[in-house]
């Protein structure tokens, strides 16, 4: 938590350039730069963001989501094991949804750190997490729980657990991919340099992007089409390596495309873009860091998929560190231009932006849009709910909403 009094909700801090002003509707950031739709350049984009406190309290969250049930709730995720309702009104529920704090191990980067919610909740009332298990030395577990009778049954089905090296490098998201599969990040496992290699071995689960059908097979089937599916050396459960610490990723709905924001050791950050169907996906790690081959590692660009963002910790007058992936705009409001990507830095408080088709074409060229105040904590994560709409979470607790501000 920061130091001071807390911003009441709806409160706002206004940037503009470089000058920060305390408001009354939102925090509004100046967005310029040169943006693609496709291959063509469509000009400079103009843009004025507001960030609206719409809810503040909440204990370390790390994930903000929707059930895709049509309801207006939004559900956050607090790293100590507790999933807590959002009402429309900004009110968190005294209940919570879900409860693992007896079954949580909350320390360091260990903790609740993954929900996604099954395309069909509102019929079949599943869903899954990612968590670091209190027993087995932290190890990371993917489950899934399901609610019946309008109370989630404790009852846990465990699909899958990977074994704890470190506190370190947990990677930890889970979303659904367009084709209902189950997509899990998971991180290296090391406290640094990866000394067993994990980010270029496509037989352990370590620093990869998981891919589970969850709704065949016991506890889960393997999808055909994987990106390792062809190599029989590999888990079939792999669907791309090369990732050091794949915090946080989403989905594009229209496109499927994943990108996944990577978190870096030495001098990179970075976002990366799977593209549907490709084969044998490697991100570099941990041969490469962003474009550059790692500490003299053997290393040839041309087996791995470059970053379509990469940015340096040295850039700017605060030092970056750690890269907070977001998401696409898709929603129907018209809060954001349609296509615009959303990411941010956690020790910076930097928030970039992007059109998404750059990132699908394999380089991006991002533009600063604003600076979290320091009052609000740092980014942890962007979150989305049923509408599509994009939320910004703090470490000081705060959900921010993010929208157009009036021109003016």
């Amino acid at each position: 938590m920061t130091q001071g009094r807390r911003p009441p909700v709806g409160s706002s801090v206004i940037i503009n350039s470089a000058i920060i002003v305390l408001g009354l509707v939102g925090i509004t950031i100046l967005l310029a730069g040169q943006l693609l739709d496709g291959d063509e350049p469509t000009g400079p984009l103009d843009l004025r963001v507001e960030l609206e406190i719409v809810a503040a309290g909440f204990e370390s969250p790390v994930l903000l989501t929707g059930a895709g049930e049509g309801s207006a709730d939004r559900f956050v995720v607090e790293q100590r094991g507790l999933v807590r309702r959002l009402g429309t009104d900004g009110v968190i529920d005294d209940e919570p949804f879900l409860d693992l704090r007896d079954r949580v191990l909350h320390h360091h980067e260990r903790g609740l750190l993954g929900l996604a919610f099954h395309p069909e909740f509102a019929d079949n009332g599943r869903f899954f997490v990612l968590y670091s298990q209190r027993a087995g030395d932290g190890a990371t577990a993917i489950s899934e729980f399901t609610v019946g009778d309008g109370a989630v049954d404790e009852s846990e089905r465990q699909l899958l657990t990977i074994p704890s090296f470190s506190t370190m490098h947990k990677g930890g998201m889970l979303a659904f991919d367009t084709e209902g599969m189950l997509l899990a990040g998971v991180g290296d496992g090391s406290t640094g340099n990866d000394p067993e290699g994990n980010g270029q071995d496509p037989a352990s689960l370590l620093a990869t992007l998981l891919r589970l059908d969850v709704d065949r097979g016991f506890p889960y089937a393997i999808p055909p089409d994987n990106g390792f599916a062809d190599d029989r050396e590999a888990r079939g459960e792999v669907h791309a390596i090369g990732l050091r610490n794949p915090w946080r990723f989403s989905v594009d709905a229209e496109t499927g495309h994943v990108y996944i924001g990577d978190v870096g050791q030495s001098d990179w950050e970075e976002i990366d873009v799977l593209v549907p169907g490709a084969r044998e996906p490697s991100f570099g790690w941990s041969v490469m860091e962003g474009h550059d081959c790692f500490y003299g590692r053997d290393c040839d660009p041309a087996d791995h998929i470059a970053p379509a963002i990469a940015y340096a910790h040295a850039d700017g007058d605060i030092g970056h560190c750690s890269v907070i992936g977001g998401y696409v705009y898709r929603g129907d409001a018209g809060t954001l231009p349609q296509d615009t990507y959303l990411y941010a830095d956690f020790c910076s408080g930097t928030i970039w932006g992007a059109r998404g088709a750059e990132l699908r074409h394999g380089r991006a060229e991002p533009v600063t849009v604003g600076q979290v105040p320091a009052e609000l904590g740092q980014p942890q994560s962007f979150g989305i709910d049923d509408e599509g709409e994009l939320y910004l979470l703090t470490n000081s607790g705060y959900v921010l909403g993010i929208s157009e501000a009036a021109p003016g």
